[in-house]
């Protein structure tokens, strides 16, 4: 099945803005796992704003590579117009460096384009990239680049692509204090509900739209995985295939928990099993939630690098890993009571994840205090656009179900937290009595469909 259906993504409005930036453009260097769609993002934003692209697959050989050394963008840019026979335009043209792990070198060059000839448009991307910035002899001019991160599609986006534009307007104009129609909610739960099956991943999400097939759908994420899989001999000389495997294969049942590298294998080294765990984050096909004390921001200034939670890449390879049953998913009543809530907890995070800065790696964070007999945690910490913290929680039942919530409200002061569920939005000012005092904070209850509002819905909570 050939799928050649042009997916718009959001990043090609922030793709247009580098581009029309004019004093100080660096070069842009775009990051994220395989197959996110990455290179395509690069050529659908050239046709869109009529530019030439000029793309070079830096895994093929090219005779200008032996100028990448000299740091000198003059030259290497007429090496390329003698190469191709063309011309370099620097107000038309847009100059594309794909692969560039094969071509370390031209990493560095980057700076220069930046310091020595500004005026030209110069992107460059990868796969595997991060292993190649990694490196100690490698060396990322800081400042000197634009980076972006970019990974699969967001729930929003693929209600565009999905041709579901009435839904995604309803979403993101809807407001706390409206009555959400039986007929609209039972629509946005099936969209959240297929967005979990299908994923952001841009080759399921054209299949989806292409056919409405899941079973199109299930092949393509399996052979996507299977990518992966294959990919873990390129991690380099040090990496350790099978332990990649067996970890990457433990990723559905360690999803939502704290990771133990002793439950993944006794028989197996902690330091090893993590030397692992990491080469998979800088694969990007997972990454980190970390423990956060959450006494104040920035919640990295109390990360616990030892305490986290894994986020995969996409809820959809999740499903599909853990081979759950489409159809079931598709019909289920809640999402957050299948496979014990770790689909709906990844697609919270996931989207979450995608929320944050593109400019800089992307950290999300949780809170857990682990006392015998007290335990408690917290799904996930965010940080509104008021500079407040906010804890977030993805879970179904009743408001008095939500110990860890009210430990955590009691125990810091905040005064809003947020819950995902599959109900209608409702907002509640809890207050409660406790041994320890008396609770009292706002409780906005969300359903999944409208995690990517987050920000805009708690705006006008106050304190």
């Amino acid at each position: 099945m050939a799928l050649n259906l042009k997916l718009k993504r959001n990043c090609l409005r922030d793709f247009q803005r580098w581009f029309e930036r004019k004093n100080g453009r660096k070069p842009l260097l775009i990051r994220g796992a395989r197959q996110t769609g990455k290179t395509t993002a690069i050529r659908m934003f050239a046709e869109e704003c009529g530019l030439k692209l000029v793309e070079l697959n830096m895994e093929k050989q090219w005779g200008f590579t032996s100028l990448i050394g000299s740091n000198d963008p003059c030259k290497v840019i007429e090496a390329i117009e003698f190469e191709l026979n063309c011309d370099i335009d620097p107000k038309t043209t847009l100059l594309f460096f794909d692969e560039v792990q094969a071509a370390p070198p031209l990493l560095a060059l980057l700076r220069y384009f930046y310091e020595e000839t500004p005026e030209y448009a110069v992107a460059a991307t990868g796969s595997l990239l991060e292993f190649s910035l990694a490196a100690p002899e490698f060396s990322l001019p800081v400042g000197r680049l634009e980076l972006y991160h970019l990974g699969p599609f967001s729930f929003e986006e693929f209600m565009a692509a999905t041709d579901n534009a009435r839904a995604l307007e309803y979403v993101c104009s809807f407001s706390l204090d409206a009555d959400v129609p039986d007929v609209v909610h039972t629509k946005l739960l099936k969209l959240a509900r297929l967005y979990s099956i299908v994923g952001g991943m841009p080759e399921s999400v054209a299949a989806c739209r292409a056919t409405g097939s899941l079973r199109d759908v299930e092949r393509i994420k399996a052979g996507i995985i299977e990518t992966f899989i294959l990919d873990f001999n390129k991690y380099g000389a040090k990496s350790n295939p099978l332990l990649l495997k067996k970890i990457f294969g433990a990723l559905p049942v360690l999803a939502g928990r704290k990771v133990v590298y002793s439950n993944i294998d006794p028989q197996v080294r902690s330091k090893d099993l993590a030397t692992s765990f990491d080469q998979l984050c800088l694969a990007k096909v997972v990454s980190k939630v970390f423990h956060s004390a959450a006494n104040g921001i920035p919640l990295a200034a109390e990360k616990n690098d030892r305490f986290f939670k894994p986020l995969l890449l996409d809820v959809g390879l999740l499903l599909t890993q853990t081979h759950l049953n489409p159809i079931d998913v598709e019909n289920a009543d809640d999402l957050n009571l299948v496979n014990n809530g770790s689909l709906a907890e990844q697609f919270i995070g996931q989207q979450m994840y995608g929320m944050l800065p593109h400019y800089r790696d992307p950290e999300l964070y949780y809170w857990a205090r682990e006392k015998r007999g007290a335990s408690a945690e917290v799904d996930y910490l965010w940080v509104d656009e008021h500079a407040r913290i906010v804890p977030v929680e993805v879970k179904s039942g009743k408001t008095g179900s939500l110990r860890s919530l009210q430990t955590i409200m009691q125990e810091k002061g905040f005064k809003q937290a947020v819950r995902f569920n599959s109900d209608k939005p409702s907002v509640l000012r809890e207050c409660r009595q406790t041994p320890k005092g008396k609770v009292e904070y706002r409780l906005v209850s969300l359903p999944h469909y409208l995690v990517l509002q987050l920000n805009r819905l708690i705006a006008g909570v106050t304190n």
